[in-house]
């Protein structure tokens, strides 16, 4: 896909003292029929073609004429830079490859963003791996993104260890912004942290239930990577296709968020019995008590999870008291206590 010529002109304005653009029509044309057809709202074919053209036309524009083309697109700012920034990332790809990403990636320009974080590498083989399919939220891109970029940190930053800072951001005391575009700035600036392992916080001091509750966030993105490395993308691809169809069951990620009776059903159905469970999967059943533990915000659902935990703990049964130490082993490898 590619425009018309682009030529463009600035032309200094006498009376107003400014630079004017003046564009060749039929390119500033084709660019618009672009965006109409391709709108960033659409499906993720129409995104990544919108984005595409966009980052071409960031390298063979001047910067005053790409604005004026931006001002033109009437997409806002922010979202225009995010597209941008797709654009780059997807520079130069193998036709194929694009296909597999049209095909795999969710509706949302804002998760494709986010994936974005991956190297254009990366972000091929996570789709063909199906570790990021059309159901993929923000919220799991960025746990992925985390893993794969920055592995010593996919469990978060822990405030009690020593944290340097880097950067400080200051605004006009005499022109404070409003409320609205702190938040979009406070937004926009924890995307791009999280995508190189950094941690945005907000001046004000932290709740204590804000505290609790980012807490309880690292310690499920931890629990959630431990279930992954005990039942994998490549064990959960080994299961017979005609069970996990039974069980409705597209993902590996599918997998781990399953209710818990689903998911040991799954288990014992596909391996061996329930005679072999515990010795099998036993620390696998652990990470899962211990994610959703700490992924709900309802306390009594959480005590009921704890119940359960303290009930397979103490059965013998169960190899009980082996799955306590390995437990107890995650708990202080992980830092988070």
């Amino acid at each position: 896909m590619g425009l018309l010529s682009t030529t463009c002109l600035q032309v200094y304005d006498g009376v107003t003292g400014a630079w004017q653009v003046s564009v060749n029509p039929t390119g500033l044309q084709s660019f618009i029929t672009c965006v109409e057809g391709n709108p960033y709202l659409g499906t993720s074919s129409q995104i990544l073609d919108l984005s595409i053209e966009i980052y071409r036309l960031s390298t063979e524009l001047d910067g005053l004429t790409f604005r004026f083309y931006r001002d033109k697109s009437k997409i806002p700012d922010g979202n225009w830079s995010k597209l941008k920034v797709i654009g780059k990332t997807l520079k130069g790809i193998k036709d194929e490859n694009l296909l597999a990403l049209k095909n795999a990636l969710p509706d949302r320009y804002q998760t494709i963003h986010c994936l974005c974080g991956l190297s254009q590498e990366e972000l091929v083989t996570a789709v063909k791996s199906k570790c990021i399919t059309r159901s993929t939220t923000i919220r799991d891109a960025r746990d992925y993104v985390k893993r794969v970029r920055f592995p010593a940190l996919a469990g978060g930053l822990d405030p009690e260890k020593p944290q340097q800072e880097i950067f400080r951001v200051f605004q006009d005391a005499n022109k404070p912004l409003e409320d609205h575009l702190i938040k979009a700035l406070e937004q926009e600036l924890q995307e791009v942290g999280e995508r190189f392992g950094v941690a945005i916080r907000p001046y004000q001091l932290e709740t204590m239930a804000d505290l609790k509750s980012r807490r309880r966030a690292e310690r499920e993105v931890f629990w959630r990577n431990a279930l992954t490395d005990q039942l994998s993308l490549q064990w959960f691809e080994g299961t017979p296709e005609e069970t996990r169809q039974q069980f409705n069951l597209k993902t590996v990620e599918e997998f781990h968020n399953t209710p818990l009776r689903q998911f040991t059903g799954f288990l014992i159905r596909t391996g061996g019995g329930r005679a072999v469970f515990w010795e099998k999967y036993g620390r696998a059943y652990v990470a899962k008590l211990q994610m959703e533990q700490e992924k709900t915000d309802d306390k009594t659902r959480r005590d009921n999870w704890r119940r359960r935990l303290e009930e397979v703990f103490g059965d013998d049964e169960k190899r009980g008291r082996d799955l306590a130490i390995w437990c107890n082993q995650m708990w202080r490898g992980s830092g988070l206590i």
